[in-house]
């Protein structure tokens, strides 16, 4: 390989790095725009990617001397090198922010269990009359919200997502698990 063609190829990775490091930061959902954050993430994750995946190769050409005939198989594991670290970091940034999305979803669905549970509970004309206070109201609605948020699936989570009120399964499920949270206040 001539010194050009080495050249030519570390400025190819160094573009193709960059353009993963603009990729990751933009197809987040939490992108907000380009602000110097997001230009610094960008930055920042492209410059340690190029770095990152280039060490090893670096390091092995060095012991023959920076010698042009021995360039191939350094420069091909550079390539190979960062193509598997850049795949293995965007897995990652997609199971965290799978992870995120769905602890959002989970803390949505248990706040939107206790505000309808809330709702209903106080506009229930019977609890008035045997004298359940509103924090025993507030107690037994967060008890169900709970039971609610930790037996709820990915596919429940869609759907009150999309329909925008609980699954019948999911009904069924609260209301039998949720029995010792009425049993706590002698109902």
């Amino acid at each position: 390989m001539s010194r050009k063609t080495t050249f030519l190829l570390a400025v190819c990775y160094l573009a193709a790095a960059f353009a993963f490091g603009v990729f990751r930061v933009v197809s987040s959902p939490f992108f907000a725009g380009l602000t110097v954050t997001s230009l610094g993430k960008s930055i920042g994750g492209s410059l340690l990617l190029f770095a990152a995946a280039g060490l090893l190769p670096i390091l092995a050409w060095s012991f023959q001397r920076f010698d042009m005939r021995y360039a191939l198989w350094p420069m091909l594991s550079w390539a190979f090198i960062g193509i598997a670290l850049a795949y293995f970091l965007e897995i990652g940034v997609r199971v965290e922010r799978d992870v995120q999305v769905s602890t959002l979803a989970r803390n949505l669905a248990q706040s939107d269990a206790k505000l309808s549970c809330l709702d209903s509970q106080r506009a229930n004309k019977f609890n008035s009359q045997i004298g359940i206070t509103d924090r025993e109201i507030s107690i037994y609605c967060g008890c169900i919200s709970e039971i609610a948020a930790s037996t709820i699936t990915p596919d429940e989570l869609t759907y009150i997502a999309t329909v925008g009120t609980m699954p019948p399964p999911l009904h069924e499920r609260v209301a039998q698990l949720g029995r010792p949270c009425g049993r706590l206040f002698g109902r």
